[in-house]
């Protein structure tokens, strides 16, 4: 591949990263994020059966009779937006490979954590929110864990019992390795009652 090709190249990849991570493309993050989880769930789906409301709902992504609200547990230490928009820049305004001049900013790796108390400390917190009161009986809580250094959820640490008081629906997690509920109610929607408590693994 030519230089001027493969410039070319890096800079289109670093404009789709940069405009992923711009708020105009937060229903399709959402969006993604329940398509990881149903296909690591191995739940077959059409990508016309999700369908992202209106931003004032308190519902990020309708699937079926799921109403899932994402949320993002993230490494605290990076800035994710900036880091690829000033890589993308860097890309934009090269002239040639070797004038590209993007440096990663350094940053501090987050402690060693584990995942499931740092998935049940964001639905506590979540709960507590005066946003959902009232609303988390019909809420399916979907909560995507991208933060580094967070060790995998076990079996043994399933416990649907701490979320019982919590109120939501549901609550789910997904990470790049696992697809998970970690809780249903009695009113869930049937497909999340039936993989309650089982850890899909990633084949990828």
């Amino acid at each position: 591949m030519e230089d001027e090709e493969l410039l070319a190249h890096l800079t289109k990849s670093a404009k789709e990263n940069f405009e992923l991570f711009t708020n105009s493309s937060k229903e399709k993050r959402e969006r993604w994020v329940v398509e990881e989880f149903l296909s690591i769930s191995r739940i077959r789906f059409a990508k016309n059966e999700l369908h992202s409301p209106e931003q004032e709902s308190k519902v990020d992504v309708y699937f079926r009779d799921a109403k899932f609200q994402i949320k993002e547990i993230t490494d605290p230490n990076f800035k994710r937006g900036k880091f690829y928009k000033d890589e993308y820049h860097s890309y934009k305004n090269a002239s040639s490979i070797n004038g590209v001049s993007f440096v990663s900013e350094g940053h501090d790796s987050p402690k060693i954590t584990n995942m499931y108390d740092l998935v049940l400390e964001q639905a506590k917190k979540l709960a507590d929110d005066a946003r959902y009161k009232g609303l988390k009986g019909k809420l399916d809580l979907m909560i995507y864990v991208t933060r580094p250094r967070s060790s995998l959820i076990q079996s043994s640490e399933i416990n649907g019992n701490d979320y019982l008081s919590m109120g939501w629906r549901s609550v789910s997690c997904l990470n790049s390795k696992q697809a998970v509920v970690l809780f249903s109610s009695k009113d869930a929607p049937d497909f999340l009652k039936n993989i309650s408590g089982k850890i899909n693994k990633n084949k990828c």
